[in-house]
């Protein structure tokens, strides 16, 4: 255990000797964990992150393993972990550990939790040479983490009752009267490129793409997510999946689907319009693949050395540069509002960009299916608003 972390290994030692129990603790996180890690990438690191702060705080703050934690001292976590000290705080995400001599040894800039720093105030920081740092204020977690804190801990628990490591789970009671969840809903403004900003962005890459070959791959990128509603992870090789041409595929009838895995390890087939086809043949084209037939096995997005598909950092790289590209023939343009909004734009607006087009010419039911959404609720709520609308419209005219 721990034989390539040596600097883990004597924390825990280290610790041992003061609090007993820490040693059983890790184990039983680390066989937690690893439950996890088989299922969803996404969920175990999660997960990783939620229990890795929980230990930490137990052994170092509350100076005690988890075992000897009780409902009051987790009602403390959740008021810590809420509002978490500077010090325990990063402007930017770093590696827990580097690899050094064959060991892994721990990055003096890991912290616990990343602040989620403006992406146009980090991109100024850069430019201007500023290193980005977490405000004097510190950091707080959203009403979304917090959910998220209090949903892995209530699995972490139940896992350690099930295994008699633990006497009981007190997360769901402290949930049910944590300030910190706030429930009701208000309308949440879609994050997504104006129609003027994607006419731009793909412009900008087509004509990048007609006078270079390499640039084709950006083009197919951008298609695909804005097209086919795709998170950047469904277009991404993973431990359990690699996108591939054999996951476009035709119908009876004639109608191309293109299958992917999506969030909770659930696969779905999503519709391919027609327009999305001379972009596919274009890239197919440049890879010197034949002509377009369902079946084939080689990796769908390709880097440019190495064999295999590409990360989510990878293809998030790509869709920037895009994005950065667009800025400035924008600016050239002279249209200075859009494109100084687009400059605050990540990938995962392409996939809201794609569903806010057409969900106005789609039935509900087929948005939320390609969209893979479990319910059309989901659907109805994040991208329709014209309810939102028409009721602020009848309110405005209200007398006093």
């Amino acid at each position: 255990m721990l034989n390539d972390y040596p600097e883990t290994r004597h924390f825990i030692e280290t610790l041992e000797r003061d609090i007993p129990g820490v040693s059983s603790d890790f184990l039983y996180a680390q066989s937690f964990l690893k439950s996890y890690s088989r299922k969803n990438a996404a969920t175990y690191t999660s997960y990783r992150n939620e229990i890795e702060r929980l230990l930490l705080w137990s052994w170092t703050i509350r100076r005690a393993s988890i075992m000897a934690v009780k409902r009051a001292d987790l009602e403390q976590y959740f008021d810590f972990v809420h509002q978490p000290p500077k010090q325990w705080v990063a402007a930017a995400v770093h590696s827990r550990f580097k690899l050094v001599g064959g060991a892994h040894t721990a990055n003096p800039l890991w912290r616990p939790f990343v602040a989620k720093i403006a992406k146009q105030d980090h991109r100024s920081a850069q430019e201007n040479g500023i290193h980005t740092t977490v405000r004097r204020d510190g950091h707080r977690l959203s009403n979304e983490a917090m959910k998220l804190c209090f949903s892995a801990l209530s699995c972490f628990y139940d896992y350690l009752t099930d295994e008699n490591y633990a006497f009981g789970n007190p997360i769901p009671a402290i949930r049910k009267q944590s300030p910190y969840l706030i429930k009701g809903a208000t309308q949440k403004e879609i994050k997504r490129l104006s129609d003027s900003q994607w006419s731009y962005v793909l412009k900008t890459a087509q004509r990048a793409a007609d006078e270079h070959e390499d640039a084709e791959r950006a083009l197919f990128i951008l298609a695909m997510l804005k097209t086919l509603y795709l998170r950047v992870s469904e277009l991404s090789e993973r431990p359990n999946w690699r996108p591939t041409w054999q996951h476009f595929w035709s119908d009876n009838a004639g109608n191309s689907w293109f299958k992917v895995l999506g969030k909770g390890n659930k696969i779905r087939d999503i519709s391919v319009p027609n327009a999305l086809l001379p972009y596919i043949q274009r890239y197919r084209s440049v890879r010197q693949l034949n002509d377009f037939s369902f079946g084939e096995n080689s990796s769908l997005v390709t880097k440019n050395r190495g064999a295999g598909g590409m990360t989510s950092r990878q293809l998030r790289r790509i869709v920037q540069s895009s994005f950065d590209a667009a800025y400035q023939h924008m600016i050239e343009q002279d249209v200075g509002g859009d494109a100084e909004a687009l400059r605050v734009a990540t990938t995962h607006w392409l996939r809201h960009t794609g569903a806010s087009q057409d969900i106005a010419t789609r039935p509900l039911k087929h948005m939320a299916d390609d969209l893979g959404h479990a319910s059309m609720g989901t659907t109805d709520k994040v991208y329709i608003q014209s309810d939102m609308k028409e009721r602020a419209g009848s309110g405005r005219t209200r007398d006093v």
